[in-house]
């Protein structure tokens, strides 16, 4: 079976790494509950390669080390995408749901990022300052970039959005309920989209309790992928 990639830590091994999640939920939840980092070893590898796949695809100066894939566990926004990435492929490879809610709910402790452990994010997307952001069950293409003080959630119908691909919400944006999402779209700071769709290659700009569209001239890829 081939080696599956991954990208490099920048001080630790990838055991160090299984030894440090390890640590840090035996030190938040010390009832005893946690895994050792030899238990989780394989779940770890099995997200670092999710992780490098993610940042292989944006071509941003903060996820290389040379030419290298990097994923730093001292920088915030990687952090939390390799905890999402690891809590889910916890539940998808055991279906060990206590594990995974400890992993899930280690994140939202250090980032206040709340991306449940069964929400399907996609292969590749960004976060930039996820603080306060909340990601529910949506269906979500890739190249999603989310800042924070986001939301992405069901009405009270239980409907959730579905987004295309190359979206970015912008601090303080919120997509609720029956909305469909296009490609290429921009949620500007601010906007409130509940139960209605976005055509694709749109901006959706805020004004007050009023949402204007506008046609997005810059491609989301190039503001956030490149």
């Amino acid at each position: 079976m081939p080696a599956m990639p991954q990208p490099v830590l920048n001080n630790l091994t990838p055991d160090g790494l299984a030894r440090y999640v390890s640590t840090q939920l035996s030190t938040f939840f010390p009832d005893g509950g946690g895994p050792s980092g030899a238990s989780i070893r394989g779940h770890v590898l099995a997200a670092l390669a999710r992780t490098h796949r993610c940042f292989h695809l944006i071509s941003r100066p903060k996820f290389r080390a040379g030419d290298a894939v990097l994923m730093n566990h001292l920088h915030p926004d990687h952090y939390a995408v390799f905890l999402y990435f690891l809590g889910n492929t916890v539940f998808r490879a055991s279906g060990d749901r206590d594990l995974a809610f400890r992993i899930f709910y280690l994140n939202k402790v250090l980032h206040s990022l709340d991306a449940f452990y069964d929400a399907e994010l996609p292969e590749v997307f960004q976060l930039m300052h996820a603080t306060g952001t909340v990601l529910g069950h949506a269906r979500f293409g890739n190249y999603f970039c989310v800042y924070q003080n986001c939301t992405v959630g069901s009405d009270e119908s239980g409907n959730f959005p579905e987004f295309g691909e190359a979206v970015v919400m912008y601090a303080g944006a919120r997509v609720i309920g029956n909305c469909r999402i296009g490609s290429n779209v921009v949620i500007g700071a601010g906007a409130l989209v509940v139960n209605r769709d976005v055509p694709d290659n749109t901006v959706v700009v805020s004004e007050s309790t009023r949402v204007r569209m506008v046609r997005n001239d810059r491609h989301v890829m190039d503001r956030r992928f490149r």
